[in-house]
């Protein structure tokens, strides 16, 4: 005998896309050491850390972390780090040019550095440090490119002739044990598929090829024995679990039954497309739904599957006698009681008669059910299926294992917070829905029979009484034609199946038999694609099998076995049993319809000679326009139905009312086609939903009402105006109630978006704020995402219906509900949050606790996630009280540092990061500009505490801010706490009683300290944080009748910062004091306001003494200040070069200045500050020389005050400037035109003039460490 050939082609698992990145320049491969680190180090083959592949067409993809080369933004010396593979990320995209690698639009670099260590960065010069290939090859990186990875760890591509796979993939010994993993326990066999890339149907064939099938999961230890077995760090894998059946619920395939939940939280989400199921090993291996097109790797699942003999009644069991009004099936009885009785009444009712609320173990027995015990399509009763034990684990009350299970579709859903614990047969169909244990509902009862056997005969040896007819079961096996004769030469016919309820006798009738199929009257051989029944009847009931008809001509026969009562098309010249039909004896049948009616339409419908039907497409406006489901809906309340399109003049006509068809989201609103049967007469009615409307505007549903708003709001403010009106955001439970939100605003809503009452909590979870836990989700695409770690609020999306995480602080529609009771409800008062204290090294303001980090410097986004890893977020400033207690505590810092304002999700759509509504601002002139992230400023004095936008990849300090502990609690605490600290040498005291200023002055010289001076941002904030803390105006120490008609402090310090208010100093001779609002006011000297008293360790300096001589006198716009021996001329506002600036110096007889000491040096910083808005920097004398020494304009340099890192060796960089704002100098280009600064001798006189004391700015700024 010949061989039988059989091909099998195994593809295991061996990955030769994956490379080396080589730099011949420095003979080193690229390293990802970490995430946030990509170095060079020596090559080695075996290193996981230097696996590199193309994930797609311009991703390249770290082996070690699955995360994609990337960088944060597209500059020179860009750092290069790893992060989540993103194909849409414009920061992940490389292009291939002359052996380098381009971030992809850009000349920008891959480029390594000279040392080991050095981070590989973006490099906007093109060199030799910019090369890579393929490590061991002369190929460039693209000769590696991306082709798909459709690798999987087995494949079995099974070529067969002559013969059967028969145990082929026997265990026992077989060389492919090792791709399988066994339970111990139940000896069951998985398969864990990681390398692959497939579609949920391409893995189930591969399963499939191998003898086995896409993993089930219907007992809890399997599920426990698979989280453990898996890498919890894995992407999804497809397991059988699907919804591809749109006319009924999930279900394994295979046939296993659906009776373990394990969904992950928000799954199974509703999009249409989401029909089939992954386990997630990064959700602790839960499932989640997935449309079945996504390409991810799978598990198999083989096992000895035998069902318990009990559970699988036999086709040929004997007549059992059952007790009078019970029903027999295949050895037991069944009875159907109506009478409404909750689950447990119920159990205990069908108990009282010996037997038990149904279990249902098969599709035969299901069809019993449906067909012969009386079952109406408005039925609901209660089965005996329950999670009563174990919660999300489903089990028969009589105690038989779960290997059936029927769910209508969406179910189970375990919805209502999560109480629906029992089952119910419903619909037409009697499919199954789990629901609440408290409703009423009739039940159906199953018991063993009685003892003994029915003598009930049959009317005709060999055939079945079902209704009006007979069947018999043809038992030997025939062609399609001769199983036609067969039946013809006993009187009947190939049986029709003229609806569900026949199907379901039927699939009882046979579906338990041995034999796989049973030839039905129905064929399309006499014209292709047209099936049609041997009798002419209309085939109006169709009952296929996936995958059916299909295009290939053929003969029917109904399935058996797990397929039971399903329709597959066959080769009619293959054999097998059949099913005859005919009319019973004595019976008449009642006058059936005329295959085609002379009835007319309603007017407005169409039809033709050659159908029964008419149908009219409705066309509406958008808001009247119905979903799929809507639109069923309405046919049938006027006696119709959706149109079905049965002939090809059927589908003339319908192309006729409408031009083309294309699949939609069942879910949208559409126009629709009706169809009603001729002769019928249309019911009327009301096209347009009309909803119950309160007296001020809430929409009613049931015993909730709900507010749609027609403007935007943030969700701060959204949830006031609901709170306000006696309720909160809408809480969303389950489906239906999505549903009906989303219908309202898809037809009547203004706005894209409505803000529901979800939010994400400081321990990251999401929660309803009513306090509910969230047992249904309804998240779009690859959401919710937490962007930038900002998104904390939801909205319900007008156009899909689902659920998008957003900024709290962003602006949309929201949606209120409220209880009908609300009416003898009072106002639910805003909840506070109870005092708190913070840890050791944090500042507590008003309840919140504040922390400034400056020991190293963060990107924005990486202090956001600090800030959020130590339970808080960046801080947010909501007012100016805050604001004042953070810029006081920058007296300590020295950087400019990050708070939470930032524009990353939408430009110019300023947030804070922990989604505050931003009601208070206090941006630095000239900002925002076009950076996203925003940092406070310690400088110009004028800009102390402002906000500036920057760069986020700038690094800097950042202040984090978080909830203070209740814990923690000690004391009130107050702004006074700090203010009366003395440890830094100066300290505040209030006199609380009113006095006018000279009795203020006195109190404070009592306690040996003077009226408060105020010398910068930080002392000022600290004392508008005292007077906000009193409530009151307070006397601080300027009184210009004591300092000779000029605002001077009375503690000798020089009046270099201000704070008036507009309009002020409004009198030349008056006292002045510090309002409420934080700023200064004159008032007369005999006002009584309390007043704040100052006490600093720190003498004002004194002034130097002027030596003899005059400065000339001002003419114009210029104006001489005499110090020591010098007069000093300062111009801001007509930039110059340096060399201009000097020739205009030297115009004035004099020159740029020269600095010879600290005591001069700190004269020139002290008054160029207030000129720093018109002039940043300030050219001195200062000059690089033809051998590169720094000299002034006329001697050498014998004094200097360079700014750190300065003088910067440069190209170009030859002539010193001051800045206005540190005083110190810096190096920079000559030709730059800049403010300078003038310096002659004094003119000697033999009188000696006293300086002008008026003269200069009330605005310095001077601060002395």
């Amino acid at each position: 005998h010949p061989v039988p050939s059989l091909g099998i082609y195994f593809s295991v698992w061996k990955d030769d896309k994956i490379f080396l990145i080589y730099n011949e320049d420095i003979k080193q491969c690229l390293t990802a050491q970490r995430s946030h680190e990509v170095t060079t180090a020596a090559c080695n083959k075996n290193s996981e850390l230097q696996k590199f592949r193309w994930v797609s067409d311009q991703q390249v993809m770290s082996v070690a972390f699955a995360q994609c080369l990337g960088v944060p933004y597209k500059q020179d010396q860009a750092k290069i780090s790893l992060y989540p593979c993103n194909k849409k990320s414009e920061f992940q995209k490389w292009e291939c040019r002359n052996a380098s690698l381009a971030i992809q639009g850009e000349d920008l670099f891959l480029s390594a550095g000279k040392r080991k260590k050095d981070n590989i960065v973006l490099n906007k010069v093109s060199g030799t440090t910019n090369k890579w290939k393929i490590h061991g090859t002369r190929d460039d990186l693209c000769s590696q490119g991306h082709e798909g990875n459709l690798n999987f760890l087995i494949t079995f591509f099974i070529f067969l002739t002559n013969c059967t796979i028969k145990s082929l993939f026997s265990h026992t010994g077989s060389d492919n044990d090792k791709f399988w993993s066994v339970d111990p326990l139940t000896g069951t066999y998985y398969q864990i598929n990681f390398q692959s890339a497939l579609t949920w149907h391409q893995a189930r064939k591969s399963c499939q090829q191998q003898n086995a099938e896409l993993l089930s999961v219907t007992e809890i230890h399997e599920q426990m024995y698979l989280r453990d077995l898996i890498d919890s760090k894995r992407s999804p894998l497809w397991i059988g679990l699907n919804s591809l059946n749109l006319n009924s619920g999930w279900q394994w395939s295979g046939g296993f039954p659906f009776r373990y939940l394990n969904w992950a939280t928000g799954s199974p989400s509703p999009e249409p497309e989401k029909l089939c199921a992954v386990l997630n090993p990064r959700r602790d291996a839960k499932w989640e739904n997935q449309p079945c097109e996504k390409k991810v790797g799978y598990i198999c699942k083989k096992e000895n599957f035998t069902l318990d003999p009990f559970s699988l009644p036999s086709g040929d069991a004997l007549p059992v006698k059952c007790p009078e009004g019970w029903l027999p099936y295949a050895g037991h009885c069944y009875v159907v009681h109506r009478e409404p009785r909750v689950w447990k009444e119920a159990l205990t009712s069908c108990n009282e008669s010996n037997g038990n609320l149904v279990s249902i173990h098969n599709p035969e027995e299901h069809g019993f059910i449906l067909s012969q015990l009386g079952y109406k399509a408005t039925d609901e009763l209660w089965i005996g299926l329950n999670d009563l034990s174990m919660q999300m684990y489903f089990e028969w009350s009589d105690g038989i294992p779960v290997t059936y299970t029927k769910w209508l579709p969406g179910e189970p859903t375990h919805a209502i917070n999560g109480q629906e614990d029992c089952v119910v047969m419903a619909g037409e169909d009697g499919y199954w829905a789990d629901i609440p244990c408290d409703r009423n509902l009739g039940y159906i009862c199953k018991r063993k029979p009685l003892q003994g056997v029915s003598g009930t005969l049959k009317p005709d040896p060999g055939w079945e009484k079902h209704g009006f007819y007979c069947y018999l079961v043809g038992h030997t096996p025939l062609t399609f034609s001769e199983a036609k004769k067969t039946c013809e030469r006993s009187g009947g016919y190939l049986t029709s199946i003229t609806d569900r309820y026949e199907q379901a006798y039927l699939t009882s009738f046979v579906g338990l038999s041995s034999e796989k199929y049973f030839w039905i009257g129905l064929t399309d051989t006499g014209e292709q694609g047209i099936f049609k029944w041997l009798t002419g009847e209309g085939v109006f009931y169709t009952n296929w099998n996936s995958a059916m008809p299909g295009n290939e001509a053929g003969c029917v026969a109904l399935r058996t076995g797990n397929a039971a009562g399903l329709w597959d098309v066959q080769n009619c010249e293959i054999k097998a049993k059949f099913l005859c039909k005919k009319l019973a004896e004595k019976m008449t049948l009642p006058l059936a319809p005329e295959r085609i009616s002379y009835s007319k339409c309603p007017l407005g419908w169409d039809t033709s000679n050659s159908t029964n039907s008419c149908f009219r497409l409705f066309v509406r406006e958008n808001n009247q326009k119905k979903t799929w489901f809507e639109a069923r809906d309405f046919c049938r309340e006027i006696g119709g139905d959706l149109a079905a399109i049965n002939s090809e003049e059927e589908q003339r006509m319908i192309e006729n009312l409408i031009m083309l068809w294309i699949t939609m989201h069942c879910e949208y609103s559409h126009d629709w086609i009706c169809e009603i049967k001729k002769g019928r007469i249309q019911r009327l009615l009301f096209c347009v939903a009309v909803y119950e409307v309160t007296e001020d505007g809430w929409i009613i549903k049931g015993v909730k009402q709900y507010f749609f708003s027609t403007e935007s709001s943030s969700m701060e403010k959204a949830r006031t105006f609901c709170r306000n009106n006696h309720g909160d955001l809408a809480t969303i439970g389950d489906n239906n109630q999505r549903k009906f939100l989303w219908k309202y605003i898809l037809k009547n809503g203004k706005l894209e978006s409505y803000l529901i009452g979800l939010i994400r909590n400081a321990d990251q979870q999401f929660s309803w704020m009513d306090g509910s836990p969230v047992y249904y989700a309804a998240w779009a695409a690859k959401e919710p995402n937490f962007a930038y770690h900002q998104e904390n609020c939801v909205v319900l999306n007008k156009k899909t219906g689902l659920w998008n995480d957003v900024n709290c602080g962003f602006s949309n529609g929201f949606i209120c509900e409220r209880h009908r009771s609300f009416i003898n409800a009072t106002l639910v008062p805003a909840v506070t949050s109870p005092l708190g204290g913070c840890p050791e090294d944090w500042l507590l303001f008003k309840n919140q606790c504040y922390k400034f980090f400056g020991s190293s410097y963060q990107y924005w986004h990486t202090a956001s996630r600090a800030c959020i890893s130590l339970g808080g977020h960046l801080a947010t400033i909501t007012n100016e009280q805050v604001q004042a207690f953070l810029t006081y505590h920058l007296k300590d810092v020295f950087y400019d540092p990050w708070i939470g304002l930032n524009d990353v999700l939408s430009e110019l759509n300023f947030v804070w990061a922990d989604g505050r509504t931003v009601s208070y601002t206090n941006w630095a002139p000239g900002s925002p500009k076009l950076y996203d992230c925003v940092a406070l400023k310690r400088g110009p004095p004028d800009n102390t505490g402002k906000w500036s936008d920057e760069p986020c990849y700038k690094s800097s300090g950042y202040i984090c801010q978080k909830n203070s502990d209740p814990k923690l609690f000690k004391s009130s605490a107050t702004v006074l706490d700090f203010a009366f600290d003395h440890s830094d040498g100066i300290s505040y005291s209030v006199t609380r009683s009113r006095m006018n200023w000279e009795e203020a002055q006195k109190s404070c010289n009592n306690n040996a300290s003077e009226l408060a001076s105020i010398l910068d941002a930080y002392s000022q904030s600290l004392l508008f944080l005292i007077a906000q803390e009193y409530g009151e105006p307070l006397w601080i120490g300027l009184n210009s009748n004591m300092t000779k008609g000029t605002y001077q402090w009375t503690d000798r310090w020089r009046l270099v910062y201000s704070k008036w208010s507009s309009g002020e100093p409004k009198q030349a001779l008056a006292c002045v004091y510090l309002d409420t609002d934080g700023t200064w006011k004159t008032a007369s000297c005999r006002e009584k306001f309390f007043s704040v008293c100052k006490k600093s360790d720190v003498m004002a300096p004194t002034e130097p003494p002027q030596l003899p001589g005059k400065c000339p006198e001002s003419k114009g716009h210029k104006s001489w200040v005499p110090f020591h021996g010098h007069c000093y001329y300062f111009e801001a506002t007509r930039k110059k070069s340096w060399s201009q600036a000097r020739q205009e110096c030297m115009r004035l007889v004099a020159d740029l200045v020269s600095v010879g000491d600290y005591t001069e040096a700190n004269f020139l910083a002290e008054t160029i500050k207030i000129l720093h808005g018109k002039s940043p920097n300030f050219w001195i004398g200062l000059k690089k020389n033809d051998i590169g020494q720094w000299v002034w304009t006329k001697s050498a340099v014998d004094f200097v005050s360079w700014q750190t890192g300065e003088p910067a060796n440069e190209r170009f960089k030859d002539c010193g400037e001051v800045c206005a704002f540190t005083g110190h100098w810096k190096s920079n280009v000559c030709s730059f035109r800049k403010g300078y600064i003038c310096k002659k001798a004094k003119m000697q006189q033999k009188l000696c003039l006293i300086i002008n004391a008026r003269f200069g700015a009330y605005f310095h700024y001077y601060r002395l460490n």
